[in-house]
């Protein structure tokens, strides 16, 4: 993606006339917030659990699926989320990453090879994502010496796995925090476009997560960093 198409979707997500519900219940039932990332094709296909049909379900759409932002040299939940929080009483987040984001790669691109002559509005998005590339580095979550392919699909747990461990710590502990990656390129199993939870409030653990799930659900849990 080169600069020009970033600036473009950047403003798109600027302009966004804000939140959507995708379903019209009652004002009393339980709400949860699905945060997907502007720049995905994918089709959401029924409710993620903890969701049900009986559920208010409200879309956030942000760059790489963040979930926190830099407000007076602090980090912040995302403005959206916040206001939403003040019109509804949110049961679940849920966030959804994606393993061909195009977000987070040129979050690694720009990390890998800093570009001096990127707008400011491009270094300001991109700067958390850009330092979570470092950390992931840092961590040994991914290596030069790993595909490029490889990188990415792990780039896109880590991501969901940081905002997901950000939201559980800030927000209130009756909160469910869950995150999903939709896999568009079949690196979780041979089969691609399933949704895998990778995270749920502070597991991450595949064995600890599936402990944690109701005994009828069913729910693929998979990572490709344990």
């Amino acid at each position: 993606m080169n600069g020009n198409d970033l600036e473009s979707v950047i403003e798109s997500v600027q302009d966004w006339a804000g939140p959507q519900s995708d379903m019209g219940h009652e004002s009393d039932a339980q709400t949860a917030l699905v945060v997907s990332c502007s720049m995905s094709s994918c089709k959401r296909r029924g409710p993620l659990w903890p969701v049900d049909a009986t559920w208010n379900v409200v879309s956030v759409e942000t760059l790489g699926n963040q979930t926190q932002e830099r407000y007076e040299e602090q980090t912040v939940p995302d403005s959206t989320i916040e206001h939403l929080r003040t019109q509804h009483d949110i049961t679940a987040v849920i966030v959804v990453g994606h393993t061909s984001c195009e977000v987070l790669e040129d979050a690694y691109e720009r990390w890998v090879a800093p570009d001096a002559e990127s707008p400011v509005g491009i270094e300001v998005r991109l700067d958390p994502l850009r330092s979570l590339v470092g950390e992931a580095f840092e961590e040994g979550v991914v290596t030069e010496s790993l595909p490029l392919q490889t990188v990415q699909h792990r780039l896109a747990e880590y991501n969901v796995r940081q905002q997901v461990q950000f939201l559980q710590q800030a927000l209130p502990l009756s909160v469910t925090v869950a995150g999903y990656v939709y896999d568009q390129d079949g690196a979780y199993s041979s089969f691609p476009d399933k949704r895998y939870l990778v995270a749920l409030d502070g597991a991450t653990d595949p064995t600890t997560i599936r402990a944690r799930l109701p005994d009828d659900a069913s729910i693929r849990v998979a990572s490709l960093l344990t």
